[in-house]
């Protein structure tokens, strides 16, 4: 079919204007333009390539969605080759770098730095044609690499065609070399997820980028916040004008490339040095995980005239944090077991330090982190500190084995209370010790009531104050908890007899005890930790009973009407609820006062009882939470989705496309300026 000039016309100025709003949007904080009037360009943009199939071009904004599945990895050529860099690791070592450069250019120069947070990501090289991305491959072997085209494409900070500038033209054909990466709160969130899903979860950021650069399907990539830092050339097709290596930066910048917003300059060796330290001090406050400072001559001259080694270039050095890693021995292998019965194998070390921290214990997690490590008893193995918090057996060193490594195996049964593992997973929750357990530390039904209380007292569930876990410990060991039950007699002169505590702190705890009585419903129902039943599932809960009796008193099929209630959490609040030990216990909660106000909000006829209503557009007058909490005591069910069964949208500025799709399925809309009568009206 042939396509008019016209069509041609409007699919361009169309791609422009995509192209634009989406680099003001992920790239500057910057839009123009509502989430409404971006759907509606973005929807023309997809009918023109749809009736039109031989218009879609490389940097059509549709491509960010990810196209079909590659069947493999192609090998990805490298024009130059991306070269690793050298490493300093103190200040030694930076002055003798410093030498090694002036014998190179045998003579003494002034030398400025620029310098950069060394991003732990995935090197790739993005090849820019006419400004448009054409083809992107990951680092490899530094001469051949993999072909990620198909996923760079689905990061929305990557320009699929670059900014036109009269200070900085960009040549035909142009490498733009950076580091893909993940935030640090993205990859917590991203885990966390995985985990509640009974996925595998990452084990640091960096695996997280490569693994997903490397996945055959786009639709991956395009689902997971990855970004992007570019911070140097490869190969170009003729030479540019750049005489200093900040000026790639400010080229990259008006080109629409994302750079690091912590590079500076340094006007000496000393004062790169000083950098260093200044980001050493605050790479804890940085939103994404660095591992060093990287130095660069910004004399562009200078660094041709130094070249490179075999390796690395060399003017260029990659100033390292205090070691991450080290090598230790594994004394021993132990079990701790959590408040749902499972147990976590972890590794006892000989104490060794890591960044600045003595370590003498690290997580393995579970029997498939052992088997996939091959870690036994007595082997050396390479520890690290993830995210600088937390110690992380990174390999096994095999080369170091004797023979006298003992394989690990999970146990079958407590050693203590000689209970079997089965037992403390079909008692969980385990709210009162005498269920599981005695008063040692060695006892795995110990590990489950402390664990137990812990979540109890948790930010979500009953939000208990300054109830911290050393607390628990001496708690239960004084024996003045055997039961949650127990929380709501304790008193002061219990807590005075703990070290620490005096008698402002004593009676703080005591009064943040006692405020918790006064909670909400769904709150006391996710703090008793019955398995899958997470926050929302008790919110749901809480809405659909409304009272604790009546939750007690449900049937199985009464759980399955709930929303997000499958066959085996049903079968779990079955098993908690009938349960006489555990109704118990919620009859003393009763008894000792505790009261949900929940259960007299929904005492009410409320005009918005079991309404189905979603939240869109910005509000000047509520906070989205704030909003969807009051909703929630009237007794409204707030959704993420429009879909048929929504009862109302309320919109505030800039609505997006849940607008138009409530318009289509003739869903009453709310607008904020009427609001307050909404919410007021209980006709």
């Amino acid at each position: 079919m042939a396509i008019s000039q016209k069509i041609k016309k409007e699919y361009s100025e169309l791609k422009e204007k995509l192209n634009k709003h989406n680099y003001l949007y992920h790239n500057q904080d910057a839009p123009e333009i509502s989430d409404q009037e971006y759907d509606s360009l973005y929807k023309a943009l997809i009918a023109l390539e749809e009736n039109y199939p031989n218009l879609k071009s490389l940097d059509s904004p549709s491509n960010r969605v990810g196209s079909e599945p590659v069947s493999n990895l192609v090998p990805f050529q490298h024009r130059l080759p991306m070269l690793s860099l050298d490493n300093a690791f103190d200040k030694n070592d930076l002055n003798d770098y410093e030498k090694r450069v002036f014998n190179k250019l045998k003579r003494e120069e002034e030398l400025s730095f620029l310098c950069e947070p060394k991003i732990d990501g995935i090197a790739i090289c993005l090849l820019y044609k006419n400004g448009v991305l054409s083809k992107a491959g990951t680092r490899g072997d530094g001469q051949i690499g993999e072909e990620v085209t198909h996923n760079v494409k689905t990061i929305k900070d990557i320009p699929l065609k670059l900014n036109k500038s009269k200070k900085f033209p960009f040549p035909v054909e142009i490498e733009i070399r950076g580091e893909i990466f993940v935030e640090k709160k993205d990859f917590d969130d991203i885990n966390k997820k995985f985990e509640e899903d009974g996925q595998k979860v990452f084990a640091n950021p960096r695996n997280f980028a490569a693994g997903s650069m490397r996945q055959l399907d786009p639709k991956i990539a395009a689902s997971r916040p990855l970004k992007i830092f570019c911070h140097s050339l490869g190969y170009v097709d003729k030479n540019t004008n750049f005489l200093e290596q900040s000026s790639i930066i400010d080229a990259f910048k008006n080109w629409g490339l994302p750079t690091c917003p912590e590079v500076s300059l340094a006007s000496s060796l000393e004062d790169a040095n000083g950098t260093f330290i200044h980001i050493e001090k605050n790479r804890n406050r940085l939103p994404y995980e660095i591992d060093g400072v990287v130095l660069k001559i910004n004399n562009i001259s200078l660094q041709k005239e130094l070249g490179f080694s075999s390796r690395a270039p060399r003017w260029a050095i990659a100033r390292k944090f205090e070691a991450e890693q080290a090598i230790t021995k594994i004394n021993s292998i132990s079990f701790q077991m959590g408040r749902t019965g499972s147990l976590t194998p972890v590794a006892n070390l000989e104490p060794v330090k890591v960044g600045g921290v003595v370590i003498s214990n690290a997580t393995l997690h579970n029997m498939d982190e052992v088997q996939r490590l091959d870690v036994r008893e007595k082997d050396y193995v390479y520890v690290k500190r993830a995210g600088d918090v937390i110690p992380k057996i990174v390999s096994v060193i095999k080369e170091k084995r004797t023979g006298s490594e003992k394989q690990v195996k999970e146990p079958s049964s407590c050693s203590i209370c000689k209970r079997e593992i089965g037992f403390f997973e079909q008692n969980t929750p385990c709210l009162d010790i005498s269920l599981s357990a005695n008063f040692s530390h060695d006892c795995y039904g110990f590990d489950q009531f402390k664990e137990s209380l812990k979540h109890f007292v948790s930010r979500n569930a009953m939000d208990i104050e300054g109830l911290g876990s050393k607390t628990i410990d001496a708690l239960i060991e004084n024996k003045f908890i055997k039961s949650i039950n127990d929380l709501y007699t304790l008193k002061k002169e219990q807590l005075l007899k703990i070290e620490g505590f005096a008698e402002k702190s004593a009676k703080n705890l005591i009064d943040a005890i006692l405020r918790s009585k006064q909670t909400e419903l769904y709150r006391f129902i996710y703090s008793l930790g019955i398995k899958e039943i997470g926050l929302q599932t008790s919110k749901n809960i809480s809405k659909e009973f409304g009272t604790i009796e009546k939750i007690s008193e449900a049937t199985f099929e009464d759980f399955l009407s709930v929303e997000d209630i499958g066959d085996v959490a049903a079968a779990n609040l079955i098993s908690f609820f009938h349960n006489p030990n555990y109704s118990k216990i919620v009859k003393n909660f009763i008894d000792l006062g505790m009261k949900f106000s929940n259960e007299i909000a929904l005492n009410f006829d409320s005009h918005l009882n079991n309404k189905k209503i979603v939240l869109t557009g910005k509000l000047n007058n509520f906070s989205r939470n704030e909003l969807k909490e009051l909703l929630e005591k009237m007794g409204a069910k707030v959704s993420s989705t429009v879909s048929k069964n929504t009862d109302y949208l309320i919109s505030g500025a800039d609505p997006g496309s849940k607008m138009q799709n409530a318009e289509k399925l003739k869903i009453q809309i709310i607008f904020e300026d009427d609001l307050n009568d909404f919410l007021n009206n209980d006709k």
